[in-house]
């Protein structure tokens, strides 16, 4: 019984203790869990903080981009500015304005030379803006030209070329001995009404400029006197000064191919301009046949009879003779010339510098090229100084002779080639 008793009681205390035991598990199940519980629930709360932070990153980002936005914004108003300053702005164009030619020729300013055409880009002033010409513009408006003086000039008026307007301004292919003033109004006309919204004057010169007056006092006694293209005009008090510097005998005038030897005392004021161009007429007529060109366009006559040379050094060899003319009124006539086989020039005597030209076939003395000209009458040969009779013969035979002297002295000659 003792024994039965006894091992009841270790029963139960056994018992006791897994009951104990299974109760110290299941609170330390408790514990776990919980602070399980507690790690989830930071961790979360740590997830949370940092997407937080990421929010509030990606929301600094938003800013960062609302600021790009803004700089983008000023970037586009400051295109819409320069977007608007090209826009035409409202109202009626108020003048005219232009701008300098390709050469840099500024109208108004500078001496416009005669025979050549001038392009000055134009531009219109509206609310004090400069605004170019163009074809939107003159959809709605128009421009009259109204010249007030001088006659001297081809064309004057705005046009476009190669989608640029211009003013084109040509001149006329004249040689006076003093610039000459033009003026026009340009008035720009609404098409609706064709009333003026505005007029305006422009004027301009157009001519020869006189020669350096410090290049003729530097003159000495007996100087050959150069002639500038670009400074052609000689003045009577310029002659004066020349005369009197060479006891009032002959002197040398020159340019390119040319000089003329006379004397110049009491002459008035002339335009010496000179060039090489040839007549279109004359090449026209014989195109068959060379031909060299010295021309005077301002044809300047002198009280006195002088002697010119024709430099031929480039065409004695190509040419087989060398025949001489004067070009006057619309015909051609001979010249009496002898050829200097030591200077290569052809010398005759004129007291006029008109057009010349020499040419490797003869040409009938007195043939009629432009016969415009002959029929108003003025077809005689002025120059008393020569004669048109058998003068290109007489050329012909000078430059032979003057070759076979230089041969017979032992130099070598120019001679003549067929062609």
């Amino acid at each position: 019984m003792k024994k039965a008793i006894a091992m009841l009681l270790a029963v139960s205390a056994t018992m006791s203790l897994g009951v104990t035991a299974l109760a110290e598990d299941v609170n330390l199940q408790d514990v776990d869990n919980s602070s399980s519980s507690d790690v989830s629930s930071s961790d979360v709360s740590s997830d949370t903080s940092s997407d937080n932070s990421s929010s509030d990153v990606s929301s600094e980002d938003t800013s960062s981009d609302n600021s790009s936005s803004d700089v983008s914004s000023e970037d586009t108003s400051s295109d819409d500015s320069s977007s608007s300053e090209d826009e035409t702005p409202v109202g009626d164009p108020s003048a005219l304005i232009l701008h300098s030619a390709e050469d840099g020729t500024v109208l108004g300013e500078d001496l416009l030379e005669p025979g050549k055409e001038y392009r000055f880009p134009a531009y219109v002033e509206i609310g004090g803006k400069k605004v170019v010409v163009n074809d939107d513009l003159l959809k709605d408006y128009k421009f009259n030209y109204t010249r007030v003086t001088a006659s001297g000039v081809k064309t004057f008026k705005i046009e476009e070329i190669k989608g640029v307007y211009y003013l084109i301004v040509e001149t006329k292919d004249t040689t006076p001995t003093k610039p000459i003033d033009v003026k026009y109004n340009v008035k720009l006309v609404r098409k609706s009404n064709n009333i003026s919204v505005f007029s305006q004057e422009v004027k301009f010169s157009y001519g020869y400029d006189e020669s350096n007056d410090d290049y003729i006092n530097d003159l000495d006694k007996g100087d050959i006197v150069e002639i500038d293209n670009n400074r052609p005009v000689i003045t009577k008090e310029q002659f004066n000064k020349i005369a009197k510097l060479n006891d009032y005998k002959n002197v040398t005038l020159a340019g390119a191919g040319w000089q003329f030897t006379v004397n110049v005392t009491d002459e008035t004021t002339k335009n010496m301009v000179f060039t090489n161009a040839g007549v279109k007429e004359i090449m026209a007529k014989y195109p068959d046949q060379d031909f060299k060109f010295f021309r005077f366009g301002g044809k300047p006559s002198f009280n006195s009879t002088g002697k010119v040379a024709l430099d031929v050094s480039d065409i004695v060899d190509d040419y087989e003779n060398l025949n001489l003319y004067r070009y006057a009124n619309g015909r051609v006539y001979q010249l009496n010339a002898s050829y200097n086989a030591a200077d290569e020039t052809l010398e005759f005597r004129t007291n006029k510098l008109d057009t010349f030209f020499v040419t490797d076939k003869a040409i009938k003395d007195g043939t009629v090229i432009d016969e415009n000209i002959v029929s108003d009458g003025n077809s005689v040969n002025t120059d008393k100084n020569n004669p048109g009779t058998g003068a290109g013969d007489m050329i012909n035979a000078a430059v032979m002779a003057g070759i076979a002297s230089l041969a017979a002295a032992g130099a070598i000659a120019a001679n003549k080639k067929s062609k």
